[in-house]
This record gives C-alpha cells, structure tokens and sequence, in this order.
C-alpha cells in the first residue's frame, strides 16, 4: 500500500511539473503563433484584394440581422480613407469536411476580384485541387450580379465555373461559399447603375 502511495505521489510530482513546463512554453510561444497567423490573414487579404491601403474587420457592423451561416467575417478594403473592396470569410461543407474561403469583391466595379481557399481537407489529386490557382482563377472579374453556376463543361456563358475533373462536390461547395459572400455584397455594397 505504501508503494501505491509513493508512486502517486511520484507521479503527481512529475505531472505537475510538466503542466508547469507546458504553460510556461505556450505563454512563450503564443504571442507568436497569434501574431503568424495575423500576419498570414494579412497576406491573404492582399491576394484577394491587393488595391487596398488597409482592411478593417467590420463582421460586427455588417452581420447583425439573419445571413448565410457560411458567412463568417466581412471586411472591408479601404484606399485613401474610402471604402473600395470588400474581403468576405466564408465556410463551406466539401466532400471531405469544411473548407474556407477568402472571397475579394470590388465595390464600384461590382464584380469578383480573386478568391482564395485557406484550409480544406479534400482529397488529394483531386478536390484538393480547390486550392490551385488555374481553378481560383476562374472566379476572377466576375459578376457580382447573378449567382454563379458549376459546369462540367467548358463555361457558354459568363456566370459559369468550370468544375475540377472529378471534384464537382468540391466545386459545388467553393462555388457555394463564394455565392453566399455575392449574395451579402449585392444586399449591402452593390450599387445601382
């Protein structure tokens, strides 16, 4: 029974210490991971809407009543003081778990400016393609008037994406998630013309 006690008190010892050493660790690195992954949303902000002097996160302000639950973060591009751009966050359901997407819109031209899937989970070769260029870039200038389409094809008309080979699930969803940001921009920055 006494050795019971002993090894408890042993192992008690050296769990506390290293939950103490653990902590210690993370209250070191913490400041800097946070300040990597702001740095990272920051450069992709700049992908999507690289005109922008600086972004502001103004979620708050602009999703206060009912909106696409895919919709997580608005933020608005500013240049010389003006709002010019708006840089959407949104969050589908892919074939193989959520994916994330920064979705750029120019507020006076109306249209797309660049997307960018951040993290997914889609299989590789395949759906995991979403995060390719050649496929982000079929998003670029388009209409922010009318929802946009999958195809199998090659796109006949403008409001058209053309799907990954094999991946349509997945196109669907990153079209999904970009629709859902088009859609609060119409309702909020578009303007008659």
């Amino acid at each position: 029974m006494r050795d019971i006690i002993k090894l408890g008190a042993f192992l008690l010892v050296i769990s506390g210490v290293a939950g103490l050493g653990v902590g210690y660790v993370f209250s070191l690195t913490n400041p800097l991971i946070e300040k990597q992954i702001l740095q990272n949303k920051i450069n992709s902000f700049k992908e999507v809407y690289p005109q922008a002097d600086k972004v502001e996160n103004e979620t708050a302000s602009y999703l206060r009543e009912s909106h696409d639950p895919a919709v997580k973060e608005v933020n608005i591009a500013y240049r010389d003081g003006s709002p010019v751009g708006v840089i959407y966050a949104v969050e589908t359901k892919g074939y193989s778990g959520p994916i994330s997407i920064l979705a750029g819109f120019d507020i006076a031209a109306a249209k797309i400016t660049a997307i960018k899937v951040l993290n997914q989970s889609e299989t590789p070769g395949l759906g995991a393609k979403a995060k390719d260029k050649f496929f982000q870039d079929r998003y670029r200038d388009k209409n922010a008037a009318a929802p946009l389409e999958v195809t199998k094809t090659a796109p006949v008309k403008e409001i058209q994406i053309q799907a990954i080979t094999a991946s349509t699930i997945t196109s669907r969803a990153v079209t999904k998630g970009v629709n859902a940001a088009r859609e609060h921009f119409a309702a909020n920055f578009a303007r008659s013309k």
